[in-house]
C-alpha cells in the first residue's frame, strides 16, 4: 500500500505542507490539497485519491464533518480525521460519516503511517464485504422463490425481490419481525414455529404446509459466523401447489388402477372357475387371454398364443369363418355356431361357439369367445 494516493484537506498552510512532506517521505503520493470543504469536494472528485486526510475543524461554510459526509456519499473514499483536541460532541457527530480513523495533533510519522495503513486495509476489507453482499443479493434476487434472512431475534434483515412481490409488506426501513409477519398473515404460524424450533440446529430443515390456498415447501437454513455459532437464518419458500395437485392426482390414479387391477384379478379368477373355454381377442382376432379350462384342454400356455391370430387354432377344413376378413366385416355382430379346433398337438376338438364384441364407452375394444366342447 506504499504508493496509495492521499488528498489533504487542511486550512493551515504550514500544517498542510508539513503533512505533505511527511507523506511523501513515507512513500505516499499526494493527490492534492485544499483549504476549504467546497474546494476539497471539487478536487477530490477530479483526482479520486485512495484516502483523504481531513481536518475536522475546517473554517468556512462546510467543516470537516460536512465535507467528509459529501466525500463519503459522492465518491465512497475513506476519510481519516485530523483534530487538535478530542471534542466528544464533535466526535459523536463525526461517527455518522463512517470515518476510517482519527489522528490527534501533533502526530508522529509512525502513528500517521499506521493509521493510514489500517484505514486503507479496513476500507479494502469493507469493499470486499460489500462486493460479496452485492453478489449474494444478486443471486438471491435472481432466485424466483421468496427468500428472507432473519437474526436471532427473528428480525428480518433481508428479503429478496420474489418475497417483496409475493408478500408486499416490509418495504420500509423499520425492522420487521417474523412474529409480525405471522400476525399480519403474510406467513403462517406453522412456519414461525418451525423457524423458532430449528434456528440453532446448524443443519437445513425442510417442511411442507398448505397455506392460503397454496402448498408451500420451506427450507430453513441456519447461518453460522466465523466461530461456527448460528447468528442468522435463511428461509426459502417454494410454491409446490402444481406438484401437489399432480401428486394427489397420481395417488388417486394409482388407487383407481389398483382397484381396477383387483377387479381384473377377480374377473380372471371367475373366468378360470368356468368349465367352458374362454378366449378373448382384440377386434382383429389376436389372442389376448385364455382361461384355465382352455389351457388344460388344449394344452396351450398363454405365451404360446398371446398376439397370435385365433384362426391358427381352427381346423383349416372347418367352414366356420374366423379369419382376419371375418373380424373386419362382422366386427359388430354376435357370432354363434359350431367349429372344429385343434389343440397344441393337432388333435381335433369339436366345439359350440358364441362370440360377442365387448364395448367400452360405446366403442368395441375386444371380442370374447365362449366355447363348449361338443360330444358326439
Amino acid at each position: 500500500m506504499a504508493q496509495a494516493s492521499i488528498f489533504i484537506v487542511e486550512d493551515e498552510a504550514i500544517v498542510a505542507n508539513d503533512l505533505k512532506e511527511t507523506l511523501q517521505s513515507l512513500g505516499y503520493a499526494v493527490a492534492g490539497m485544499a483549504k476549504s470543504g467546497e474546494t476539497a469536494v471539487e478536487k477530490i472528485g477530479e483526482s479520486r485519491p485512495g484516502l483523504v486526510l481531513m481536518d475536522i475543524h475546517l473554517a468556512g461554510k462546510m467543516d470537516g464533518i460536512d465535507t467528509a459526509e459529501k466525500v463519503h456519499t459522492l465518491f465512497n473514499i475513506p476519510v481519516v480525521f485530523l483534530t487538535a483536541y478530542a471534542d466528544n460532541a464533535l466526535l459523536e457527530r463525526a461517527k455518522h460519516t463512517e470515518p476510517y480513523g482519527y489522528l490527534i495533533k501533533p502526530y508522529d510519522d509512525r502513528g500517521l503511517q499506521s493509521t493510514i495503513e489500517m484505514a486503507l486495509f479496513k476500507f479494502m476489507a469493507d469493499e470486499r464485504v460489500k462486493e460479496n453482499e452485492a453478489l449474494v443479493r444478486s443471486i438471491l434476487n435472481i432466485n424466483p422463490d421468496p427468500v428472507f434472512i432473519i437474526d436471532q431475534n427473528t428480525t428480518i434483515l433481508y428479503i429478496n425481490t420474489a418475497f417483496r412481490n409475493a408478500a408486499p409488506g416490509p418495504q420500509g426501513t423499520s425492522p420487521v419481525s417474523l412474529t409480525a409477519l405471522a400476525a399480519s398473515g403474510l406467513i403462517s404460524p406453522a412456519l414461525l414455529k418451525e423457524v423458532q424450533e430449528h434456528f440453532y440446529s446448524k443443519v437445513p430443515h425442510r417442511f411442507e404446509e398448505e397455506f392460503n390456498g397454496k402448498w408451500l415447501a420451506h427450507t430453513i437454513s441456519p447461518l453460522t459466523d466465523q466461530n461456527n455459532q448460528v447468528t442468522r437464518c435463511a428461509i426459502e419458500s417454494y410454491d409446490i401447489t402444481d406438484f401437489k395437485k399432480r401428486e394427489i392426482d397420481l395417488t388417486s390414479l394409482t388407487r383407481q388402477l389398483e382397484s381396477e387391477k383387483q377387479s381384473l384379478a377377480l374377473f380372471a379368477a371367475m373366468l378360470d372357475s368356468m368349465d367352458d373355454f374362454v378366449v378373448a381377442t382384440d377386434m382383429m382376432g389376436h389372442i389376448m387371454y385364455i382361461n384355465r379350462a382352455f389351457r388344460e384342454r388344449f394344452g396351450f400356455t398363454p405365451e404360446d398364443l398371446y398376439t397370435k391370430h385365433i384362426s391358427l387354432i381352427k381346423d383349416p377344413a372347418d367352414p366356420f369363418a374366423m379369419d382376419t376378413n371375418a373380424f373386419f366385416v362382422d366386427k359388430k355382430r354376435v357370432w354363434s355356431g359350431s367349429s372344429t379346433l385343434l389343440n397344441k398337438f393337432g388333435i381335433r376338438i369339436k366345439t359350440l361357439i358364441k362370440s360377442t364384441p365387448v364395448a367400452l364407452d360405446r366403442q368395441n375394444v375386444c371380442r370374447v369367445f365362449v366355447l363348449r366342447e361338443r360330444i358326439g
